[in-house]
């Protein structure tokens, strides 16, 4: 009996951690270059059931759920056209890389950026972008009349070549982090990042959020059915324990 209210305990708990992160994608629904998250869990190990009289084995139980791992769907997002040169998206694999005020390297597929005052190419949140040389990107102190970035990353400013941007991938075996809304590390080192050959760059483009509202929205719905189930399980064991307790006493 207790088992079984700790199993549903353990549902309802891994329903729970579902329903927020459910809650955080479709709060960045609009977030351009967002990605999915995902929770992966896995079961407890396995426990024998035991005949008490014989002592023996007659199967195995299970005493719920636990979280295991951290996914992220980095499916392409849909591409919205906006006309500013200084919006790039990746179209295929690989991120942009870019540089805190500190100098911590993290990546995105957000590539809604801007021209600061001293004419280095930055995100909404004040990171430099970088070029395939890990250097930020700078544009020059003059105006900048005319900007294009080629589908290989060349970018060239009133005629002249000053930059090439890379899209970056993240090892295989690489564990990879959320740091916020947009931005990615991984705990491999700088150097184990790989040069994408598997994406081209869209300028006065950006990547949309790949978050579909509608089918995170049905998913919200099913995590809380399951939720409202196992809470049903459990009240139904919980009362017949209080029963059989109140048994036990009168006898």
């Amino acid at each position: 009996m207790l088992r079984g209210i700790y199993t549903s305990a353990t549902g309802m708990e891994a329903q729970k951690d579902m329903q927020e992160l459910i809650a955080d994608n479709l709060a960045n629904a609009n977030t351009s270059g967002f990605k999915a998250v995902r929770h992966i869990y896995k079961s407890f190990a396995d426990h024998p059931i035991v005949n008490s009289a014989t002592g023996q084995e007659m199967g195995e139980i299970s005493h719920g759920i636990e979280p295991f791992s951290t996914s992220y769907d980095f499916a392409q997002g849909p591409l919205r056209q906006t006309g500013n040169p200084l919006d790039i998206a990746v179209r295929g694999e690989g991120f942009f890389a870019i540089q805190d005020a500190d100098g911590v390297v993290s990546y995105t597929r957000n590539g809604h950026f801007s021209l600061d005052k001293d004419g280095y190419i930055v995100t909404q949140s004040g990171d430099f972008l970088l070029d395939q040389g890990l250097a930020p990107v700078f544009l020059g102190f003059q105006g900048v009349r005319d900007l294009v970035v080629l589908r290989n990353g060349n970018m060239v400013v009133n005629g002249d070549y000053v930059a090439r941007l890379n899209t970056f991938e993240f090892p295989d075996d690489a564990k990879i982090m959320r740091q916020a809304g947009d931005k990615y590390t991984a705990d491999k080192a700088l150097t184990g990042m790989n040069s994408s050959f598997n994406s081209t760059l869209a300028q006065g483009f950006i990547e949309n959020s790949n978050v579909s509202p509608v089918k995170t929205s049905a998913e919200m719905v099913q995590v809380m059915r399951s939720y409202e189930s196992n809470q049903r399980a459990m009240k139904a064991q919980v009362d017949t324990l209080q029963m059989l307790m109140q048994l036990g006493e009168n006898i």
